[in-house]
C-alpha cells in the first residue's frame, strides 16, 4: 500500500498444487508418507483436479497487463478452491 500512490503495484500469486515433474515427485513422497493415494489427495482440491502451470501463469498475465491496473496488495491463491474452506 505505500507503493500505490507511486504506481507501484504489488501482489503475490500462491499456487497450490500444480503439476511438473518435480513436484509430482515430491506429491508422490508427501502422499507415500501420510498413506494417501493420489485419488484421495486429488479429492481435497475442491476444483478437483491438480493445478497446471498455465492456471496459474494465466493469473500471473492478468496481473502483469493492463487489464490488472488497478489490483494491488493482494495475495492471489491459484489453488482450486483448497484455501476456501
Amino acid at each position: 500500500m505505500e507503493l500505490a500512490s507511486s504506481g507501484v503495484r504489488v501482489n503475490v500469486v500462491t499456487p497450490g498444487p500444480v503439476a511438473t515433474p518435480s513436484s509430482d515427485d515430491l506429491r508422490k513422497s508427501f502422499t507415500d508418507e501420510m498413506g494417501l493415494s493420489a485419488d484421495a489427495f486429488v479429492q481435497q482440491v475442491p476444483l478437483g483436479r491438480v493445478g497446471t502451470t498455465d492456471d496459474v501463469a494465466e493469473v500471473v498475465a492478468l496481473l502483469a497487463s493492463d487489464r490488472g491496473k488497478w489490483l494491488t496488495g493482494v495475495n492471489y491463491r491459484v489453488d482450486g478452491g483448497q484455501t476456501a474452506r
